[in-house]
């Protein structure tokens, strides 16, 4: 099962109204959580991602939530807004929290409130992987080097440029962002990748219940079946992905744990192990330099 990774409050079930956030620092397997939770109702179409939990950065659905246009508006008084976009977003879900994935750190907007509200905030389900596998799948996604990729989860300020469809995050470097999301006073349930892959039908389960969804093991075993790794490297080869970056020809790459070992060097792993060694022995990965 996953483990309540040395939470500094028990984990707790996300509440019955309001907004679960799909918490991860990007790469963490968070695209995949979002298609399992599809296919525990639908069959996931790639082509569209229909029925999968949208962003909560998607400029569209802000600016509905709050019937305004943001033209004209800084980066910051739009982060100012979002605490008011994710309440009206919270006060309109009936039923089963709604899941909104995000890569910004938990933190206040720059008019000093938290940009997540906690009276609009059901829980959250926090993804983390290995930083030292982590940094392959960056490197590759944003189409940089490995060195720039350590560079970059290292980074306290770390904020990539914001696309016509969504508005402007942070993600700070890999350790703050899992701190954040650990320190945050809201229910929680923190997921390592390598469980989704090591235990995935008990792994699944709990994330789905806490999400306040049904998950019967037969339902979960056909939503797992539906969402196998080679599944969506075929679907995504016949019919495409719909977030695949225009620069990369696939989004679904290899989808194993231990990369690193043959991948980085022994100069590289030193470095992201100084960076984030202690949040590394906090969620359980051995430290080798």
């Amino acid at each position: 099962m996953p483990r309540e990774l040395w939470s500094r409050t028990p984990c707790q079930a996300a509440r019955r109204t309001g907004i679960v956030w799909l918490a991860s620092y990007p790469k963490s397997g968070n695209t995949w959580m979002r298609l399992f939770l599809a296919a525990l109702t639908r069959v996931p179409d790639l082509a569209t991602m229909a029925g999968t939990p949208g962003g909560a950065t998607a400029r569209s659905v802000l600016q509905r939530a709050l019937d305004i246009s943001f033209d004209g508006l800084s980066p910051a008084e739009v982060e100012s807004l979002r605490p008011l976009a994710y309440r009206h977003l919270a006060a309109r879900t009936t039923g089963a929290p709604r899941v909104l994935k995000v890569h910004d750190q938990y933190r206040d907007t720059p008019a000093g409130a938290p940009l997540f509200p906690p009276e609009a905030t059901a829980g959250c389900l926090h993804l983390v992987r290995d930083p030292r596998d982590l940094c392959l799948s960056l490197a590759a996604h944003g189409t940089v080097t490995i060195d720039r990729a350590i560079a970059i989860m290292a980074d306290a300020d770390y904020a990539p440029a914001a696309d016509t469809k969504g508005v402007a995050e942070t993600w700070g470097s890999w350790s703050d962002h899992a701190r954040g999301w650990l320190a945050a006073k809201i229910p929680r349930l923190t997921v390592r990748y390598e469980d989704l892959l090591a235990a995935p039908a008990a792994t699944f389960t709990a994330a789905a219940r806490f999400c306040g969804l049904d998950a019967p093991a037969e339902t979960v075993a056909e939503a797992l079946r539906r969402t196998r790794f080679d599944h969506l490297v075929a679907q995504e080869t016949t019919g495409g992905f719909v977030e695949r970056p225009a620069t990369l020809s696939r989004f679904f790459r290899i989808g194993r744990a231990g990369q690193w070992r043959e991948a980085l060097s022994a100069a590289q792993v030193a470095r992201i192990e100084r960076d984030h060694g202690a949040v590394m022995a906090d969620l359980g990965y051995p430290i080798e330099f």
